[in-house]
């Protein structure tokens, strides 16, 4: 129902409102009291503020100092690792530079060995064999297995033998040539690996605090840890150097055995060269001397037909 109107005022009726009573009273000394306790809360307040600021200064330099004396650890740590690939990348071109050298001594001898095949198979036994085969064109009586023959035959023998010879040799040649070309790749990977490291490790030796775009990743990334430990790093060099040093070693004997090896071929041929030219100047003088006394036989018969 709508709430009655007045007929003068034309106002709606409203409930009347209940008004407070009156807020307490408090003495002089509970005012004082309450400032007190207040002042108080506000001081313990400003204590632990300050204690917690401290604190917070303490954690700070802890942290810094932390910080710090991490920094030189890990300094400490990455300069002795850029010692240790230094060093190791030192042996490891110094090794190289052997290997290098060994090949191209190797291929030196090589191609003494190809040349002395060469001069073997065009001149030598080229020759040998003319001469057997010009000696079978003797006649008659004289188409005889003479002293000449057998040399001429053993000349050749010495000549394929010593062919082969140099030819296995020639192949142990190429072989470590090969293994050592092998070696050199494998170092080769390992000098161009460790200058990447050092440059890397260079670089992290060098950054400060305030050194740029030390910010611009903001989140956190956990530390992917090697799959390969420091022992084996410095097994695999070591392994590096051993096998260069190895394939040195085998390299330099070879080089040995191929000069002795030419000076035995030489030294052989040049008996056997002089052994037959003995053979052929007893066999001429023998033939000259037989057809010296066949001719004056053949004279005295003349001489006594015409007597006749």
């Amino acid at each position: 129902m709508a709430a009655p109107v007045r007929m003068n005022t034309k106002f709606y009726d409203e409930t009347l409102v209940a008004v407070p009573p009156p807020p307490s009273r408090f003495s002089l000394n509970e005012w004082y009291l309450n400032n007190r306790l207040r002042y108080r809360t506000c001081e313990d307040q400003q204590a632990l503020a300050d204690k917690i600021l401290a604190e917070c200064d303490r954690v700070r330099d802890e942290v810094e100092e932390r910080t710090v004396l991490n920094k030189l650890e890990v300094d400490h740590k990455i300069s002795e690792k850029i010692k240790d690939i230094e060093f190791n990348k030192g042996e490891i071109e110094r090794q190289r530079k052997e290997v290098c050298t060994e090949i191209d001594n190797l291929t030196l001898y090589k191609e003494r060995i190809m040349d002395a095949l060469n001069s073997l198979q065009e001149s030598a036994l080229k020759i040998s064999k003319k001469c057997v085969i010009f000696r079978e064109g003797r006649l008659g009586i004289d188409l005889c297995h003479d002293d000449v023959e057998r040399e001429l035959l053993k000349e050749i023998d010495v000549i394929e033998g010593a062919q082969t010879l140099l030819q296995r040799t020639l192949e142990q040649a190429n072989e470590q040539i090969r293994r050592l070309r092998s070696t050199n790749y494998f170092m080769d990977r390992d000098l161009e690996d460790k200058t990447n490291v050092l440059k890397i490790d260079q670089h992290n030796l060098g950054l400060k605090e305030t050194s740029l775009n030390l910010s611009m990743y903001h989140g956190y990334t956990p530390l992917d840890r090697a799959t390969i430990t420091a022992e084996e790093w410095e097994t695999y060099t070591q392994e590096n150097i051993q096998r260069a040093a190895k394939e040195i070693n085998s390299a330099r004997p070879l080089r040995a055995y191929v000069d002795t090896l030419l000076k035995q071929v030489i030294c052989d041929l040049w008996n056997q060269y002089n052994t037959v030219n003995e053979a052929f100047r007893r066999r001429i003088e023998e033939t000259k001397e037989a057809k010296t006394k066949l001719e004056m036989q053949h004279l005295e018969v003349n001489w006594k037909s015409l007597r006749e």
